[in-house]
This record gives structure tokens, C-alpha cells and sequence, in this order.
């Protein structure tokens, strides 16, 4: 009877063992740890909800959101280190054809921050928007306020508009006219936009726009003030110099092969023509537990300075609802809960100066027994850096 019990165990694994490789997946242990490792180098306390799900789940995880991981690993075939920071630029864009709940109009919109030359705008404008063209917008590499609002609603309306270096276009401008330009894209993400006889009403479009990491902080200031980064929130792919290594070793290790290899095609399924009336409804469960994880995620945006914190529960419920879309699924799970956990401190590293504060004040609260010198390895910062935040808390009485 034992040996019986046995063979079915060892059958149903096999059976699982398969349906992952038919799904075109990788076993699914090395897929899991390979996110929740990626994920866990970004954060300084806990660790991916997706690391502690039982191995049951977790296959289920990869069988829920397996269109948005294979999409994922296309764009990292390509561009080594961008398989997690990929995500969130891809399930964004779904939200296009999503039906919004009553009360939340804004689609996902995000600021990808990454230094200049890694990928930014091979991910934009070569990957997504090459293989999405009736989607996607290119705007030109210098656009004015005047020359966007003449623009016919249908330019903007079920579109996502693509500006890979917004540096490009703020180079120049002088500050008046920069705050144009942001106001314009501030309110036009609500909807409309009137300046003079010129008016864009009823409009539904999302933003995919780049930013170089070195420009952030000249900006952010300016960026924040005009509740641009509200509407648009940033999040951070870090490259550091081991990453730095690891990517032009895989681009020689690339142009030494034979047969050359080509740009993988990112194809959204998106309908032909985005509809208003025909806009998908996902529902989203009755789930405490859940919500309660969300309202967790929007107060730590806030505090961090990334978006308010109402704003940001709408946006992880809308990042939700589009990757069940981008999966054929017509209802949120908790899969989509945990793939937005693996994606969320990449907008909590795009915050700078009270970024960092926060990060300080999250390690010394987490880890009251620890040294400083295990604190500062922890934080990855430099001991200036750890002990200037640190005499800030001090003088706040946080700490």
C-alpha cells in the first residue's frame, strides 16, 4: 500500500513536472527563485510574498501570469537586467483596454529612470512600440505644449504615448515653458486639456516616459511640485557596475554567435482597435487580505514620496487588473498581488534624498539590534552617506 501511495505521488509530480515545460516555462523552483532573488537585492527588510507561497502556489503563480513572464523574458533576452523593471512598463500598458471602476479614470502611467545607454529607449520605442503600432505613440524628440495641443483628440485617445528621455525635450525650455508642458500632461492624464480657443476633452491615453538617472535629481523638485510624479510615478532600474560587466559580456558573447540573433517581438494582446464600449471589466475579489497588502503598498509609497497614498491604491489595483487582462483571466487572484510585491521597490529606489531617509529609518526601526556597521551593508550606502541620514532621524526624533 505505501509503494502504491508512492508511484501516485511520484506520478501527479511528473504530471506537474510536465505541464510547466509544456506551458513553456522553466521548472518551476528556479523561475520562482531567480524573481524573488532579483526582487529581495532591492529591498531591506522583507522578503518577497512570493518566496514564503507554498510550492503548489507558487506553480500556480507561474500558470496565472505565464504571458506577462514570457513577454518579460523576451525584452531580458535582449536586454540583459531588465526582466523585472520590463514587467511594469508591459502590464501598464494592458490598462489601456481595461473598463475602470467608477471613480478611478487615470490608466497606469509610469517614468522609467534608468542611466543613460541602458536600455530605456530599446525597451520603449524598439521593442514595445515597434511591435505595437496602432497602440503606440513616438513622440517627437522635441515637442512644445503649443504644438501638442493643436493635436486632434484621436492623436491621444486609446493611446499610449512613448517619450524615451524626457531630458530631451526639457533641454532648452526655459522654466516657463516647462511647466507648460508638465501641466499639460498632468491634465491631460485626467482627461482634458484647454488652453486659450484649444481644448482636448474626453480623452483615455497612458504615458510610458524615460528619464536618465543622473537627470532625476535636477528635475524632481520641479517634476514633483507640478504633480507631474503623481500622475506619472517613477521607479528605478539600478545598474550597478557588476551588473554593468555581466550586460557587455552577454552583448560580446552575442555578436561572437553565428547565427545572429533578432530583437524579440513584444506583442501586446490588445484588439486591433481599443474600443471604449467593448473595454474589458476585470473584477477584483472581496479579499481582507488583500486589501489589506494594498493599503500596506499605497502608505508606503506615500511616506516614500512616490504618489499620494489614494492615487497609489488605485494604481497597484489597476497594475492588478491589467496583468489578469495581459493573462486572459477576467479576474484578479492573488498571483497578481504577488507579481506587483516583486515589482514594488523599484518605485520605492526612485525617491532620492527622502527615498533614502526612509530607507534609513526602516532599517534601524527593523533591525534595532544591529550594529551600524551591519546597518550601512545592509543599506548599500557609503558611511557619509548612512550617518548623514542618520543624524537627520536623530534630529527629527524618529530615532
Amino acid at each position: 500500500m505505501k509503494h502504491s501511495r508512492k508511484r501516485i505521488k511520484t506520478r501527479r509530480r511528473k504530471r506537474v513536472s510536465r505541464r510547466v515545460r509544456k506551458s513553456g516555462l522553466p521548472d518551476a523552483p528556479a523561475s520562482i527563485d531567480r524573481l524573488c532573488q532579483l526582487s529581495d537585492a532591492l529591498r531591506l527588510d522583507r522578503s518577497a510574498l512570493l518566496a514564503k507561497a507554498s510550492k503548489s502556489y507558487q506553480h500556480q503563480f507561474l500558470t496565472d501570469c505565464k504571458t506577462t513572464l514570457e513577454l518579460a523574458r523576451k525584452v531580458e533576452s535582449w536586454l540583459r537586467g531588465w526582466l523585472l523593471p520590463s514587467i511594469i512598463a508591459i502590464v501598464n500598458s494592458m490598462s489601456i483596454n481595461l473598463k475602470m471602476p467608477e471613480g478611478t479614470r487615470k490608466l497606469n502611467s509610469c517614468l522609467i529612470v534608468a542611466p543613460r545607454g541602458s536600455g530605456k529607449s530599446e525597451l520603449l520605442e524598439r521593442m514595445l512600440a515597434a511591435s505595437n503600432p496602432e497602440h503606440f505613440v513616438v513622440l517627437a524628440p522635441k515637442i512644445f505644449e503649443s504644438q501638442l495641443v493643436q493635436k486632434p483628440r484621436e492623436y491621444f485617445h486609446n493611446k499610449i504615448m512613448i517619450f524615451d528621455d524626457l531630458i530631451v525635450s526639457f533641454e532648452g525650455m526655459d522654466p516657463k515653458q516647462r511647466q507648460q508642458l508638465e501641466n499639460f500632461w498632468t491634465k491631460l492624464l485626467e482627461g482634458n486639456y484647454a488652453r486659450d480657443a484649444s481644448s482636448i476633452i474626453n480623452v483615455s491615453m497612458l504615458v510610458l516616459f524615460g528619464l536618465a538617472s543622473e537627470q532625476l535629481g535636477r528635475f524632481r523638485r520641479e517634476l514633483f511640485y507640478s504633480t507631474f510624479l503623481d500622475r506619472v510615478p517613477p521607479f528605478k532600474h539600478n545598474v550597478t557596475s557588476k551588473m554593468k560587466r555581466q550586460i557587455l559580456q552577454f552583448r560580446a558573447q552575442r555578436s561572437q554567435q553565428k547565427t545572429a540573433l533578432m530583437k524579440p517581438v513584444i506583442k501586446l494582446p490588445l484588439p486591433d482597435k481599443i474600443e471604449d464600449s467593448r473595454k474589458v471589466d476585470v473584477t477584483f475579489p472581496r479579499s481582507k487580505e488583500i486589501e489589506d497588502r494594498i493599503v500596506e503598498y499605497a502608505m508606503e509609497l506615500d511616506s516614500y514620496g512616490v504618489q499620494s497614498s489614494a492615487r497609489a491604491q488605485d494604481y497597484v489595483k489597476t497594475f492588478m487588473r491589467a496583468n489578469a487582462l495581459l493573462n486572459t483571466r477576467n479576474k484578479v487572484t492573488k498571483s497578481d498581488l504577488f507579481l506587483y510585491d516583486l515589482i514594488h521597490p523599484l518605485f520605492l529606489n526612485s525617491t532620492g534624498e527622502i527615498g533614502t531617509e526612509n530607507r534609513v529609518l526602516t532599517l534601524i526601526k527593523n533591525s534595532p539590534s544591529a550594529s551600524d556597521t551591519e546597518l550601512m551593508e545592509k543599506s548599500d550606502l557609503s558611511r557619509a552617506t548612512f550617518y548623514k541620514y542618520k543624524r537627520i532621524l536623530q534630529r527629527k526624533g524618529l530615532v
